[in-house]
């Protein structure tokens, strides 16, 4: 995968060259940030699969559109807000079903804790499915 890196740079003593504020690492899922305030790197990985599966789609599909946010420095705001919103639209597609759902409905109504969570479960991943194709690989 590929590692973008923002055009502006500046001087990080300790290495004695110039280094990107930003950099991005698809391969890794990690942004990676040079403080030239305190002269300090700090990382943030991403660890969830919507994430992790958009970058690399992005990678492949539209390149720019990464370059764009990581010169910007607005990379971490943009997945952070993807990571929240994709969770948000799967917990809202898991409740619609379990509210109409007879076969939850029952299950819960009689104590049957397996089936009940065997039915979310299958629940969270026909949201995820539908959720991944809308708003992660775009």
């Amino acid at each position: 995968m590929s590692r973008y890196k923002s055009e502006q740079t500046t001087y990080n003593p300790m290495k004695k060259k110039y280094v990107p504020l930003w950099q991005l690492d698809t391969n890794t899922v990690t942004v990676t940030h040079f403080n030239p305030d305190t002269l300090s790197t700090e990382s943030k990985t991403y660890s969830t699969d919507s994430i992790r599966y958009h970058l690399h789609f992005s990678d492949s599909h539209c390149p720019d559109r990464l370059r764009r946010l990581v010169n910007e420095g607005k990379i971490i705001q943009y997945l952070d807000d993807m990571e929240l919103k994709v969770n948000e639209a799967i917990s809202r597609q898991v409740e619609l079903w379990k509210k109409t759902d007879n076969y939850y409905q029952t299950a819960v109504l009689a104590g049957d804790v397996n089936e009940a969570n065997g039915i979310e479960n299958c629940f969270i991943n026909m949201a995820r499915e539908i959720v991944f194709e809308n708003m992660v690989y775009i």
